[in-house]
């Protein structure tokens, strides 16, 4: 059918066909009547007026509560669209389905009704051939025949016969998929009317559809599809409701989840409570009664205890079942078709009562009391994740699914490769960079690339930046939130969301790879930073690199005021937005890779994610919040990693920071540093020593230690002594503090500590040996400092684990030994080399502990004989 090959006749007979067999099955027809008599429900009162009555018998019986159906809940006609006050002329027979005597009616029927309506809408699509959508309008208006919605309340369903729990969760599936159904249907019939020109080059592709091609009016379709996007959230969350507590439920072609064992249990544990009161009463107990009654208490404590731990047992159980029947069932609805995120753009949901939606008209609409709606909601919030998952799948590189694979099931039913052998080879000519641009890119990339021109043409990340506009000035004036913790609930979910897609698009290296990709991220962060719904893909053009870095720090001081602009104690907020801003400097990096004039500088971006991780890092967080590695340690890492000064950020954290952690007690936090604790100590120490080997890293490959200008590499030597300054006081740290020198933290001072040694053997030394001549004196002191700060403690961490049998330390070990040994060595050759060797002399060294104290220890074993070379240490005179 979308091959658009079929003969006029053979299509008139398949529709004639299957929407005849779609109506007769599926869509039950009102009544027409001219009185206005009230028509009052039996079956709890859901219906008091109905001027419309189904002429089905058994229908109305449902709605009336007389049916005498063992499986039918009380019934309702709901979620009707009534354009301009009319009469619906049909409606929608689900629950009669469901509860129908028949098997084959109950069970196998309402599987058809997606599957079926696709293939009738397809008929009907003009995109295809068909007349247009408007000949099956009828069903995007009608509302529904299911249980009453007082059903999936939490006073009823739970009251509710098993069988009619069933009813009422199968029906709220089925019905949650058929809209779902209808949104991917209608969605291609809400384009806005294009140029006269650009229609008429654009006709001849069958992807070209607007609501005029379609039989309908833009803004009337848009209205209804954002009803139904209503619709589908009520469902959604009233059948996530139900499908957790209705256990025999299972989605078409799955088998109901075995209930766990602990769920049967009553709980009812043995009580000897009755038999220890018997015995209290007792005035004048004997020896022996005293012992049992003793022995009873003892009994009913313990059993006390048991009956507490196996409620908590079957409750933890009970939560996880629901869980895992929640997912499944949720999983298992209609997909989305990714043009519904184009509703975003729609008027409907515009959340700015006038303007378009830029922060600064916002701000002023505030000040001058003009009306904001509700940030976020429902079905933003159901719209910006299917926009996060479809951003996600289409600019992640796949391979093409074949076309046998798609009638075997192995793909999504919506997938429309260019392998379909039935597909029309529509040829046109290029009229538009657009058009060239699109030709010349691979089949997977051109179909993301259509999507992200729909998106454009649609406003949908114009929209994006209206949310995140509106949201920014919501939570950081005072006015507008007035204290309401679900505003600001609402407020930090819709931005979280926004974080997500924009996070997802600027990791794209499809965007970034190519001028194609380069044009439509210019226009993308067009739209999100300055809300541009100016879009024509016939006249667009690629932006300059300066241009995109401008739009992403537009973007990203709004994420960051966001985020500072008020106290929040969401940890999981607050990463979602430095991983949204991350991402915008990596992608800003590749951009100024494209810059042929070099005059675009991402280096500002990065400045501005280093500067909000340290804000976070020295604010301080609910209880509640566990601080970790994953959290804490990140934002060490963005501090550390993106900061125009690394060297002053690290003495910064070492010297003022880490200093007081010796006098600091276990509970509290260092005052300037909230997040720094004994409990993240080891998060801040693995972080420093980290960053300090990547500076020396990145201080020794540069290109000034390629000069052989004597200034420059003293300025070089300076660093360098800075840098062996502060991994000596984080080793002071540890060999001072017994409290501090924990496994893990021993264990990462091991391992980034020969890594710092490695680095300073493999650059610092032949470095050295260019520069002796002019800088021996410094050259011999930054050896000693790093033999007796860094080596020697080393070589005791290696000891102390070959004596405590660590396991984690044995594995670092002998790569630290080859290290410490190659250095050595190394330093050997350069003082030999400058003739400088009495200024080093070799010592066996002493084994001590972590804090410097020797240890007695006895030479009986031949591995320590083995290594008792590697132990022999060499000292510099203090002489030279």
């Amino acid at each position: 059918l979308r091959g658009g090959r079929l003969a006029g006749p053979v299509r008139e007979h398949l529709n004639d066909k299957f929407q005849g067999e779609f109506e007769k099955v599926f869509v039950g027809d009102f009544e027409e009547q001219d009185s206005q008599d009230a028509f009052v429900g039996k079956g709890g009162g859901v219906m008091t007026a109905m001027r419309q009555r189904p002429e089905d018998e058994e229908d109305l019986a449902l709605l009336a509560g007389s049916s005498g159906n063992a499986l039918a809940p009380p019934a309702e006609l709901r979620f009707a669209v009534q354009a301009n006050g009319g009469d619906n002329a049909v409606y929608m027979k689900l629950l009669p389905l469901l509860t129908s005597t028949e098997l084959s009616r109950r069970e196998f029927t309402p599987v058809q009704l997606c599957p079926l309506f696709r293939v009738v809408a397809t008929l009907s699509d003009h995109r295809f051939g068909g007349a247009g959508l408007a000949e099956i309008d009828a069903v995007l208006d009608c509302p529904l025949l299911l249980p009453a919605a007082e059903c999936s309340t939490v006073e009823n369903f739970e009251y509710l016969p098993t069988d009619q729990q069933w009813s009422v969760t199968a029906a709220y599936f089925f019905a949650a998929s058929w809209v779902r159904q209808l949104l991917n249907s209608f969605v291609y019939a809400t384009g806005e009317e294009a140029e006269e020109a650009y229609r008429r080059a654009a006709e001849q592709t069958a992807s070209t559809y607007t609501a005029e091609s379609q039989g309908f009016v833009a803004s009337d379709v848009r209205s209804k599809v954002v009803s139904r996007l209503r619709a589908l959230v009520e469902l959604e969350g009233e059948l996530s409701y139900t499908c957790g507590r209705c256990y025999h439920f299972a989605p078409p072609g799955t088998d109901p989840l075995p209930v766990p064992r602990e769920l049967f249990d009553s709980g009812a544990l043995g009580d000897l409570a009755d038999n220890a009161l018997s015995l209290a009463k007792k005035d004048k107990m004997t020896k022996e009664e005293r012992a049992a009654l003793k022995e009873a208490k003892k009994q009913a404590t313990k059993l006390a205890k048991e009956r507490v731990k196996s409620k908590q047992k079957r409750s933890k159980a009970k939560e996880k079942h629901q869980a895992a029947l929640v997912a499944r069932t949720m999983g298992s609805l209609r997909p989305l078709d990714p043009n519904v995120c184009l509703a975003l753009g729609f008027e409907d949901l515009a959340i700015v009562a006038g303007g378009k939606g830029t922060q600064d008209d916002v701000s002023q609409g505030i000040s001058q009391g003009v009306q904001l709606k509700s940030c976020g909601g429902p079905v933003v919030t159901l719209l910006l994740k299917l926009l996060q998952k479809t951003l996600a799948d289409s600019l992640t590189e796949r391979k093409s699914v074949s076309f046998r694979d798609r009638i075997q099931g192995n793909a999504t039913v919506d997938d429309d490769s260019s392998d379909n052998p039935y597909a029309l080879q529509v040829t046109r000519e290029a009229t538009s960079f657009a058009d060239i641009a699109l030709a010349s890119c691979e089949e997977s990339s051109r179909k993301s690339f259509e999507l992200l021109d729909g998106f454009l043409e649609g406003g949908v990340f114009a929209s994006i930046h209206e949310h995140l506009a509106v949201a920014t000035v919501l939570r950081t004036d005072d006015r507008a939130t007035e204290d309401d913790d679900d505003e600001e609930e609402k407020i930090v979910s819709t931005a979280r969301d926004i974080f997500n897609c924009i996070n997802v698009l600027m990791s794209s290296e499809l965007l970034t790879r190519s001028n194609t990709g380069l044009r439509f991220l210019g226009s993308i962060l067009d739209q999100i930073a300055k809300g541009n719904r100016e879009y024509d893909s016939s006249n667009a053009r690629r932006a300059s690199a300066v241009t995109m870095l401008e739009s992403m720090g537009l973007i990203m001081d709004s994420v960051v005021a966001l985020l500072t602009g008020s106290y929040t104690g969401d940890m999981d907020f607050a990463l979602d937005s430095v991983s949204c801003l991350n991402a915008i400097c990596d992608c800003s990096r590749r951009v100024s890779e494209y810059d042929e004039d070099g005059s675009a500088d991402s280096s500002s971006n990065f400045a501005k994610l280093s500067e909000v991780a340290h804000k976070l890092l020295k604010q301080g967080w609910p209880d509640s919040v566990k601080l970790n590695k994953s959290n804490v340690g990140k934002l060490l890492s963005l501090y550390f990693g993106h900061s125009p000064d690394r060297i002053g950020a690290l003495r910064y954290v070492i010297d003022e920071v880490l200093s007081e952690m010796p006098a600091l007690v276990k509970g509290k936090c260092v005052a300037a540093f909230e997040t720094c604790s004994h409990h993240t100590f080891g998060s801040y120490y693995s972080s420093s020593l980290e960053y300090l080997s990547r500076e020396l890293a990145s201080l020794l490959g540069s290109d000034a230690t390629k000069t052989k200008d004597p200034r420059v590499a003293g300025k070089i030597l300076e660093k360098l002594e800075r840098l062996i300054e502060l991994l000596s006081t984080l080793f002071s740290l540890t060999k001072h503090n017994d409290s501090l020198a924990k496994k893990n933290v021993i264990l990462q001072q091991l391992k980034f500590g020969s890594k710092f040694v490695e680095i300073f053997v493999g650059k610092a030394i032949p470095f050295f040996q260019v520069h002796f001549q002019h800088h021996e004196k410094a050259i011999i002191s930054i050896i000693r400092d790093v033999n007796r700060r860094c080596a020697h403690q080393l070589h005791h961490i290696i000891s102390h684990g070959k004596r405590e049998k660590d396991s984690n330390l044995a594995k670092e070990a002998p790569k630290a030994k080859k290290v410490l040994e190659s250095m050595i060595h190394k330093v050997k050759m350069l003082l030999k080399k400058n003739q400088c060797m009495t200024a080093m002399e070799t010592v066996e060294l002493a084994e001590k502990d972590l804090d410097g104290t020797k240890v007695d220890t006895e030479d009986d074993s031949d591995s320590d004989e083995e290594d008792s070379e590697s132990e022999n240490e060499y000292d510099t005179d203090e002489s030279s």
